[in-house]
């Protein structure tokens, strides 16, 4: 039987004569590919025809939901969303989760993590996630995909073990930091400290970092000169936390600016609050391949095929 699984049926949404180009994979040729490392899974199924439907989960954040396609034949108006029911319940009622934006290139459709979380469910209840929206080129002709819920519990269980052992947080998430202070102050927070931690964890999490740069300010208020120095021991506090913490010396630089460089309005309580900060900006190789032992190996005993992760190491 052929891979490609194309059926024409009657549009449900009210427009009559109007017809829906199908893809779906089947029980003979549907299956679950995954991969990962402790950045990020993948866990992905190829759909008959047009593309792959991708549940990505990345370190320090819930799963969201994809759509990807080398040629996107939907309308780049919202595309309506669902729940069909399983083929053995016909006459349920599909679940509507409304519209989503569809966009240019792909991935075509990305979803908030509540409805990824929806399509994940469903798929454990045997039912299938569903995309339907109109042709970009005949507002007469309807797209829908599904994804199919074939095997899906058994490759599930693979994607939870790839999911625990993402970090608990992204380089995104911390590349760009801020360490505030009181006025006049020097010394760090309870709340500094908890970002300073969630730093030094991913910075000894990830041999790709090549770089941290501290970077000290202060508000308008007092003489330029002093208002240097407590920009000097601000950063230099900074890095006496992360020394400490034995984060290698080599990779710190620390500048200070005084009041060169606000972000706020220093005419404003709220702007000179802003103002009174240590930036803290890291850099990584992205170029760099990851140790063996970051990467997600799947069990002997996997049900799902390995795949490629798109961005991998972020």
């Amino acid at each position: 039987m052929t891979p490609l699984i194309i059926s024409l049926i009657a549009f449900v949404s009210g427009t009559a004569g109007a017809q829906t180009l199908k893809f779906a994979g089947g029980p003979e040729n549907t299956y679950w590919m995954l991969s990962g490392n402790v950045f990020e899974c993948r866990f992905e199924q190829p759909v008959p025809g047009y593309g792959t439907a991708v549940f990505v989960q990345r370190a320090g954040e819930d799963v969201t939901f994809t759509l990807e396609t080398r040629r996107n034949l939907m309308s780049r108006t919202p595309a309506r969303i669902s729940i069909a029911p399983p083929p053995w319940q016909p006459s349920t009622r599909s679940e509507p989760l409304g519209l989503v934006s569809m966009n240019a290139s792909s991935p075509v459709l990305a979803l908030d993590y509540g409805r990824s979380n929806q399509f994940m469910h469903a798929l454990r209840e045997g039912r299938m996630p569903t995309v339907s929206h109109e042709t970009y080129y005949d507002s007469g002709r309807f797209i829908q995909v599904q994804v199919s819920a074939v095997e899906f519990e058994k490759a599930f269980q693979d994607y939870l073990l790839c999911a625990a052992q993402l970090l608990n947080v992204n380089f995104e998430q911390i590349e760009r930091s801020k360490v505030r202070f009181k006025t006049g102050g020097e010394a760090l927070s309870q709340e500094d400290l908890e970002v300073l931690d969630r730093i030094i964890y991913y910075v000894k999490n990830d041999p790709r970092v090549t770089a941290i740069y501290l970077d000290g300010h202060t508000d308008s208020i007092g003489r330029r000169y002093d208002n240097r120095q407590i920009s000097k021991r601000r950063a230099e506090a900074v890095e006496r936390y992360l020394l400490v913490n034995d984060i290698p010396p080599e990779i710190i630089t620390t500048r200070f600016h005084g009041s060169r460089y606000p972000v706020a309005d220093n005419a404003t309580a709220k702007g000179r609050a802003e103002n009174r900060r240590v930036t803290v900006r890291l850099e990584v190789d992205k170029d760099m391949p990851l140790p063996d032992e970051m990467l997600f190996k799947l069990p002997e005993d996997a049900s799902v095929l390995p795949g490629s992760l798109a961005g991998s190491g972020r």
